[in-house]
């Protein structure tokens, strides 16, 4: 009995967090955080695993309205097309997927498009030198919000670990426990 269990216990060790992992998000383009200076009509989610269909994910903008996006869904690969590149401002995705395993999961990234204007600025009394120097300068506003939004990406991929580890201690605490009442019994 004792060689059964500790079988078991080996077993679970070596391939039980295999079997609790879920499918977290890989990668993104654009990244969570990242600031797009380029026009931008195409979202791509990859994630670390295969997903089922009814994976899906949404665009907002700062206000909190849905822009309509195109969703096409290929193995691991959920990408999003806009019919118009985004215009300057604060974006956030909220994705919701289904992992080959059947556990639902969700989670967030945002990003800011600063697009620069095709209009012809009027002429102004800075000098060439002065109008350099006002071009990509992040206030301290910006950086704080930067950071927080890198800070909640971080937060959203070690939340995908979470419930299989505790799965996981919970179920080495119940063979232990039993292993040591087998134990005290004899």
């Amino acid at each position: 009995m004792r060689k059964l269990l500790l079988i078991l216990f080996i077993c679970f060790l070596s391939f039980g967090g295999n079997a609790l992992a879920h499918t977290g998000l890989e990668s993104s383009t654009p990244q969570n955080g990242e600031v797009i200076t380029e026009n931008l009509q195409d979202i791509t989610l990859t994630f670390e695993g295969k997903l089922e269909n009814g994976s899906i994910f949404t665009l907002q903008n700062s206000n909190g309205d849905a822009l309509p996006i195109d969703i096409s869904l290929a193995e691991n690969i959920l990408t999003g097309t806009l019919s118009n590149p985004l215009e300057s401002g604060e974006y956030n995705v909220h994705w919701s997927i289904i992992g080959a395993d059947g556990h639902p999961i969700e989670g967030d990234l945002s990003f800011s498009v600063k697009v620069p204007e095709t209009e012809v600025p009027e002429e102004s009394e800075e000098t060439p030198e002065e109008s350099h120097d006002h071009q990509n300068v992040d206030t301290p506003e910006e950086d704080t919000a930067n950071e927080a939004i890198e800070e909640d990406g971080n937060q959203n991929e070690v939340s995908s670990y979470v419930a299989p580890v505790v799965i996981g201690l919970l179920i080495v605490i119940i063979i232990g426990s039993f292993i040591f009442l087998m134990n005290r019994k004899k």
